[in-house]
């Protein structure tokens, strides 16, 4: 990356969300310094700050009732953390046993999800900042108290500025979906172009995207639907919630293939000319969808691209020169194909001009929408039962045993700091706090980021301290480097750790002279902290992903049979979809995400996971391409007009489903029962065969009888055929290999 590149991210950086969140908390950090040291009681400011700051990591993109709660049991952690902690710490024979149950105890709160693991991380926060003996006015329950406050002043804060910022967080979530799915949609097209056979690495970025899109998703959902809920008929939040509708759409359309890759160069060897300019038009629409994004996250007037139009019009024109000159029978199938994939090309090109309407017409026409009731369904709840937590107490539960060697950590890193006399020993036990993560993977990539950015931070911060000793520039620095690394944490780790170093530094060289002994134990800790967090978790009940991954693998092998049932039931029944089919292809997409994102910390374990990682891919792929070939199967059904569905369509969905449940029952060890649908499957297949040939000898007869066009009806009964086909046929052969692949694969 140049120069340039690095100048435009600081750019990109400075719109984004995260940014303004992080002037924001710097602000409601600072203000309570401000304020109490003008009446001259500096260290109740201090706390007040410190309770802000351990308050703020649960306050995350969502809804509002989500966030103030998450705010809300945080101040609770970090009053009880501080308090509980902070007394511990006066007796050398309670401290130790006392805070190791309140590290424990306040880890296994992440059961409950991700923003209850933040809630856990503010009382663990708390109980590692007590401490540090942070000065305060009075006693331990004072400091804990005034902690309490700040982040109660926060929680006023925070819903303060949510109702004076609500329109840009949505907007800035939507942009980022429209950008994700422009790079999901491009890779597809980068895969369609790809005839060099290596499609591995483009297939690994999908994952990759897919994950991001269902994390951005979920974010949406909870955002958009919660504030329909609670403004009603507003234009603006329907207008939100219908772009989000066909957002999903386009996805699952660019997700949806006719056929499979390798086939598509097959049939289309000696028409690359046609596909180019497919692949030429889908481009054009990447490019829409990223101006779309840049008119949501910088509030710009939306222009419509010509070049989108003229896309489209080659590609039609080239279909229609094709149909004419077409080598039949031998082409018969490209060309059928070839019009479903621009026939769904031409179902995304509607979906982007329907969005283009929507934001020229800010408050939109009365359009259908979902029922309230019916679009909280989307949400995803968690359930807060305390059986989930009596549940989690076995070694078997990776909260449990990350809230194990958590503790054994922290608890050596105290012992280590008091052993060895070291100036700040809370800093190795907040070290280990912040790397440390369930799986060990993610605890080793930030051992790597924590480790670069505190050397980066802190040959800056020298440079820094020899060129300028000013205690304002020290004071105006601190502000900054604060407000950068609360915006990068989630963003870029490795740059929130130079930031923080370059925090640390310059707020310690504001209360201390010698800043150089700062930065030199400030070095010893993190090597310290870090090591002792990495050591911890490759060998104290380490949780490696190989041997859970079985588990994501039946998850989304499920939820691709629910959607394939979905799919079959609405096939069967026609009519309008219900929102069950909606509901399975969002649990199908999640669930594959889930997936990837297990293989990609899969990939990145030691040896002990490595022997099988080659075939695990292969079924993460497999699996991919099964939801790509569902969704294909479902997308078709639903944009075109289709014929009833014969029993040998439904004998074939059977014989699919038998091999995902057969599939799922070795993941999960369980007996297996042979189905033999040998019979029932070469008795479709010749359904299939009989009456496309029927088909061809109508066209037949239609040509004799001089009709040079082939008639709608006919075109579309060809196509149904045809499509549904190919399609059942793709489907039973990856639910066949994923069957064989589980089968050859030790979990």
């Amino acid at each position: 990356m140049n120069l340039t590149q690095y100048f435009k991210s600081f750019l990109e950086l400075l719109k984004t969300a995260e940014f303004s969140k992080g002037i924001s908390f710097a602000v409601a950090a600072i203000l309570p310094i401000l304020l109490a040291n003008h009446f001259g009681q500096a260290s109740v400011g201090v706390a007040m700050a410190i309770g802000v700051l351990l308050s703020s990591p649960s306050d995350v993109p969502g809804s509002l009732e989500r966030r103030m709660t998450g705010v809300f049991f945080s101040v609770i952690m970090a009053t009880l953390g501080t308090l509980l902690a902070g007394y511990a710490a006066m007796s050398n024979v309670l401290m130790i046993p006392v805070l190791a149950v309140l590290i424990f105890g306040f880890s296994m709160i992440s059961v409950f999800g991700f923003r209850a693991s933040l809630i856990a991380f503010s009382g663990l926060f708390a109980i590692v900042l007590s401490l540090a003996k942070v000065p305060s006015e009075g006693s331990v329950l004072v400091h804990s108290l005034l902690v309490g406050t700040g982040g109660l002043w926060y929680l006023i804060f925070t819903v303060l500025l949510h109702f004076l910022t609500r329109r840009k967080e949505t907007e800035n979530l939507m942009a980022e979906g429209f950008e994700l799915t422009a790079e999901y949609l491009q890779i597809r097209v980068n895969l369609m172009r790809d005839d060099s056979g290596d499609r591995e690495s483009l297939k690994k970025e999908l994952l990759r995207v897919q994950t991001s899109i269902n994390e951005n998703h979920e974010l949406t959902r909870d955002v958009v639907i919660s504030r329909r809920k609670n403004f009603g008929r507003s234009g603006v939040v329907r207008k939100k919630l219908l772009i989000f509708m066909d957002l999903i759409d386009i996805l699952e359309l660019g997700m949806a293939n006719p056929v499979n890759y390798e086939r598509m160069q097959q049939l289309f060897t000696n028409r690359k000319k046609e596909l180019d300019l497919i692949n030429d038009w889908s481009e054009a629409m990447v490019l829409q969808m990223k101006e779309i994004s840049r008119v949501w996250r910088d509030r710009k007037t939306y222009e419509t691209n010509p070049d989108l139009e003229e896309k489209r019009r080659k590609v039609w024109e080239a279909f229609r020169h094709f149909e004419k000159d077409a080598r039949f029978p031998e082409e018969r199938e490209t060309i059928l194909v070839f019009r479903n994939l621009i026939v769904f090309k031409e179902k995304q090109h509607q979906k982007i001009r329907s969005i283009e309407r929507l934001l020229k017409e800010y408050e939109g026409k009365p359009k259908l929408t979902p029922k309230t009731k019916e679009a909280e369904r989307f949400l995803t709840t968690q359930e807060y039962d305390f059986k989930t937590l009596l549940d989690n107490l076995d070694f078997k539960s990776p909260i449990f045993r990350h809230s194990l060697r958590l503790t054994v950590v922290l608890i050596a890193g105290l012992l280590l700091g008091r052993l060895f006399h070291f100036q700040n020993a809370y800093w190795i036990l907040l070290t280990s706090l912040v790397i440390m993560r369930p799986g060990y993977a993610l605890t080793r990539d930030r051992f790597k980021q924590r480790l670069y950015g505190t050397l980066i931070g802190g040959a800056i911060a020298v440079s820094i301290v020899l060129m300028v000793q000013n205690t304002m520039v020290y004071a105006v620095l601190a502000v900054i480097t604060l407000v950068f690394a609360f915006s990068m944490i989630q963003r870029n780790y490795k740059a929130a750790a130079a930031f923080i170093t370059l925090n640390v530094i310059f707020v310690y060289s504001l209360l201390r002279p010698n800043a150089f002994e700062v930065i030199q134990y400030r070095m010893l800790d993190t090597v310290l902290g870090a090591g002792l967090a990495f050591l911890g978790n490759k060998f104290f009940w380490p949780t490696w992903e190989y041997k859970g991954i079985k588990n994501y693998i039946s998850a989304s092998i499920q939820a691709n049979l629910n959607y394939l049932q979905e799919i079959e039931d609405y096939y069967l029944k026609k009519g309008k979809l219900p929102t069950t089919y909606k509901l399975s292809r969002k649990q199908a997409f999640l669930k594959a995400g889930d997936l990837n994102a297990a293989f990609q910390r899969m990939a990145q374990e030691p040896e002990q996971g490595e022997s099988d990682l080659g075939t695990v891919f292969k079924i993460v792929s497999v699996n991919q391409e099964l939801l790509s070939a569902s969704a294909s199967l479902g997308t078709f059904i639903r944009v075109q007009t289709t014929t009833s569905a014969s029993r040998h369509f439904t004998n074939y969905m059977r014989a699919i489903r038998e091999n995902l449940q057969h599939s799922e029952e070795m993941l999960q060890e369980e007996s297996i029962k042979k189905r033999p649908f040998k019979e029932e499957i070469e008795q479709a297949e010749s359904y299939f065969k009989e009456k496309y040939e029927e088909l061809v000898e109508l066209r037949r007869k239609e040509k004799e009888l001089g009709q040079v066009e082939i008639s709608e009806d006919l075109r579309k009964r060809l196509q149904e055929i045809q499509i549904i086909t190919d399609q059942l046929k793709w489907l039973l052969d990856l639910s066949e290999n994923l069957k064989v692949l589980i089968s050859k694969t030790a979990f």
